[in-house]
């Protein structure tokens, strides 16, 4: 694996924008719906009228949750594509009267890996001073590489009661190359099968990058990487940067949402979490 091609792991971003757009649509996926906004929903404080910022904003889809939620968002991303799909798809929104223009929401490049990225981002934002109340990052964590510039800007950027929530796939069992299991038991006595789901895990501190596909792998030009960290590497940062978490959650989908054509889904495997979310404010 070059180091060249993980270094530029936003280029699959950038070439990959519309297929991502026509994935999510308006709405989002069913794991955005299900497992995601869930989260969002409990860590989010949502008071009208709040500052928010939506980092790696996709195509724009937490962006426009928020603003219906009563806030005004500045949406940002580090591929300048998906910028622009989330535009014009939420100027669309706004067009067909899905979104109030009482709140809107603008758009601006931000690589959040890098520190000059962020420098020209503070100096563009408007009065910066008073601090934002909302910063948001949904399933976004694991696509870079350095968390550090991130965590050191959030504490500048969040005013004193502002709080910052995050999900990403699981460390445990997603980002660290878990294999499933399936076991089938019959028994000879009734002659019934049943099935038995477990995860093997072969490493987590020291798991390398991986290629994810998250859509088809025929339409994919070149796929992401996925940044695996342990727990403590991927909440050391924030706390160095004078954070502290307040709360955590964990999601998957349950026993409703079972594949009887596909036993290895991993829809079937409930027992082990898909999502993580956390909320980080200032320390006091």
């Amino acid at each position: 694996m070059s180091s060249t091609s993980i270094e530029n792991a936003l280029t699959p971003w950038e070439e990959n924008a519309a297929i991502w757009d026509e994935a999510m649509g308006d709405e989002g996926n069913h794991y955005f719906r299900l497992l995601e906004l869930p989260i969002l929903e409990k860590l989010v404080p949502r008071q009208r009228g709040s500052r928010a910022i939506d980092l790696a904003t996709g195509n724009g889809l937490v962006a426009r949750w928020l603003v219906q939620e009563g806030m005004s968002v500045l949406a940002t991303d580090g591929a300048s594509a998906m910028v622009e799909r989330a535009r014009a798809r939420t100027n669309d929104c706004y067009q067909r009267g899905q979104l109030s223009d009482e709140h809107q929401i603008s758009f601006q490049t931000l690589d959040v890996t890098d520190p000059g990225s962020w420098q020209e981002f503070m100096s563009n934002i408007s009065e910066p001073k008073h601090g934002f109340d909302i910063i948001t990052m949904n399933m976004a964590l694991m696509d870079i590489k350095h968390i550090e510039p991130l965590a050191s800007s959030l504490k500048q950027l969040l005013n004193p009661n502002g709080c910052f929530v995050a999900t990403l796939l699981h460390p445990l069992f997603f980002t660290s190359g878990a294999d499933r299991q399936i076991i089938v038991h019959e028994d000879p006595v009734t002659g019934k099968r049943s099935i038995e789901r477990s995860i093997i895990l072969k490493k987590y501190l020291n798991a390398p990058p991986a290629r994810q596909l998250p859509f088809p792998e025929r339409d994919m030009v070149q796929p992401p990487f996925s940044f695996h960290r342990p727990l403590h590497v991927l909440l050391a940062p924030f706390f160095q940067a004078g954070l502290v978490m307040d709360a955590l959650q964990e999601t998957n989908f349950d026993e409703s949402f079972h594949d009887s054509a596909r036993e290895y889904a991993s829809v079937n495997f409930v027992e082990f979490p898909k999502i993580l979310g956390f909320r980080m404010r200032r320390a006091a």
